[in-house]
């Protein structure tokens, strides 16, 4: 992704490309490789932008009706959408890396079937009419966490993420130290 981002110019045209691809219809969340462009804004500094399109599209497109959930379930993969997205921890399929955002919920909790620990995602400043959807801190574990993403110890280890949300985004999970790792490193990923 790092790469991909320099590629394009860094994380400002990056970000305006993605823009464009919501906003301009050519992205149907319908398909499976929609998902993970949800949250490519991670990777570019802005999880608050991954955070505003998901409170975008799941309302949007998916409900709980009989034609709640958009083009073919495919096993599973439209359903396991809304409920990471709505659970506030996104895969990024073939990594350790689950992507941050607020979930739809004041809290969530997920039990380890390995370890039986529990892992507990709170929000604190929820509300339910979504105006709140932007992370302005964290910690995990009661120590203060900036980085935008976690890795699967989360759930093995039961920790405990709490969000602390606001109406706007904010410098959390910002900064090139907080993104999600990438292959392409160092001078070939242009700062934020």
């Amino acid at each position: 992704m790092a790469g991909l981002i320099a590629a394009m110019g860094g994380p400002g045209p990056y970000v305006k490309r993605l823009d464009y691809l919501h906003e301009s219809g050519l992205n149907y969340i319908g398909n499976e490789p929609a998902f993970l462009t949800v949250f490519q804004y991670h990777y570019a500094g802005r999880p608050g932008r991954s955070s505003y399109r998901a409170h975008k599209y799941i309302p949007s497109s998916f409900s709980a009706t009989a034609g709640g959930l958009p083009g073919n379930d495919d096993s599973g993969a439209m359903g396991s959408f809304v409920a990471f997205a709505m659970m506030g921890l996104f895969p990024n399929p073939g990594q350790d890396v689950y992507l941050i955002l607020p979930p739809f919920f004041e809290s969530v909790s997920v039990v380890s079937p390995i370890t039986g620990k529990t892992a507990t995602i709170r929000n604190v400043g929820f509300d339910a009419a979504y105006q709140n959807i932007y992370i302005q801190n964290a910690t995990l574990d009661g120590v203060p966490y900036t980085k935008n993403w976690i890795d699967h110890s989360f759930f093995t280890e039961g920790k405990t993420l709490v969000l602390y949300l606001g109406r706007n985004e904010s410098s959390w999970g910002t900064q090139q130290a907080d993104l999600p790792p990438s292959l392409a490193v160092g001078d070939m990923y242009v700062g934020i």
